[in-house]
């Protein structure tokens, strides 16, 4: 964590401070705002949803071709990526394959937010539907770590999230319910 909170110093500090836009502390684009949506409104996949294109769904979030760190233990073979593109390309096929993918927060966002960096921490949990129809529950622990881009935005530099298994029943009462249209 300390390594953590000095690249992060380091990356607040690059810029000059005339080339520095303020990002929100508060309010839909503010960091805890963004990690919940982008949980629940990124990741979420329902039955009959378009083919899931990362840079699409979820490239506000992120610089796609900046550095950084992202890690996710349910990830194929357990990469770590050091870019966001990288990271989307190595979940488009699994999340493709997929029929579903429901989210819901069971442990509200936690944040410390600077001028230039910040670090946000929540629980979600996940149903994930595979092609044969089986349901996999979990709960994942979920940890950002945001920048000030120039643009006055907070984008994601770090990721880090670490699953545990979990029953249906387990997750149910945290699951997003289904919208109608």
């Amino acid at each position: 964590m300390y390594r953590t909170s000095l690249v992060f110093l380091a990356l607040a500090t690059a810029l000059p401070a005339s080339a520095q836009q303020m990002c929100p502390d508060e309010g839909a684009n503010s960091p805890s705002a963004l990690h919940e949506t982008w949980i629940l409104e990124g990741w979420e996949k329902r039955r009959g949803d378009p083919t899931f294109v990362f840079a699409e769904k979820l490239g506000r979030y992120y610089e796609l071709d900046s550095p950084g760190v992202y890690y996710d233990d349910l990830a194929p073979g357990q990469a770590t990526m050091r870019t966001p593109a990288e990271y989307g390309a190595m979940w488009e096929g699994p999340f493709n394959a997929m029929l579903s993918a429901l989210h819901g927060i069971s442990d509200p966002v936690q944040a410390i937010v600077g001028d230039r960096v910040a670090s946000t921490t929540l629980e979600f949990v996940a149903q994930l539907e595979a092609p044969d129809g089986t349901l996999t529950a979990i709960f994942d622990r979920s940890q950002l770590g945001w920048e000030c881009a120039t643009d006055g935005r907070w984008v994601i530099r770090h990721e880090h999230n670490s699953a545990r298994e979990a029953t249906v029943e387990d997750i149910a009462e945290f699951l997003q319910p289904a919208t109608t249209d």
